[in-house]
């Protein structure tokens, strides 16, 4: 196993444990590798009256995902402190009927290295991520947008 299956290991057992809404979602962490974490929940625990996945569980399962990139990049980059979300918009594009599946690539090095610089100064930084949850044939469902910052 890969240090990447484990923090995705890791990542998951925190979830299960310290985030009851995406226990009741029975949200999974699918896959890490370094640069795409992939969250998923079925669709029968996530379902509206219109037999598609509710909206506030593909905010769930959105701002869940930028949480645990930036959670595992904090990791990578010996950043310790609390994560938080200080920002999040979805952008609601088409009726799901399917398996609730986000996926997140991890930021750009540059991105990174601001990053840590910024916590290195000033104690605290801030980093965007963006969501994405298509459908079974890989159109774009929901759209994400969220603002995570760590603090000292």
């Amino acid at each position: 196993m890969s240090d990447f299956e484990r923090a995705g290991e890791a990542l998951a057992t925190f979830v299960k444990t310290y985030v009851p809404l995406a226990n009741a979602a029975a949200l999974q962490v699918d896959s890490y590798d370094g640069s795409t974490l992939v969250l998923s929940a079925p669709l029968d625990k996530n379902i509206n009256d219109k037999g598609t996945a509710f909206g506030g569980s593909l905010y769930n399962l959105c701002v869940t995902a930028g949480w645990g990139m930036t959670s595992l990049k904090c990791q990578e980059l010996g950043l310790t402190g609390d994560i938080v979300v200080a920002k999040g918009e979805i952008e609601y594009l088409a009726p799901l009927k399917s398996r609730l599946i986000a996926t997140i690539l991890a930021p750009t090095d540059e991105q990174l290295r601001h990053f840590k610089d910024s916590y290195t100064r000033r104690g605290r930084a801030a980093i965007t991520q963006s969501v994405v949850i298509p459908d079974e044939r890989g159109k774009p469902c929901a759209r994400f947008v969220g603002r995570y910052a760590i603090v000292k």
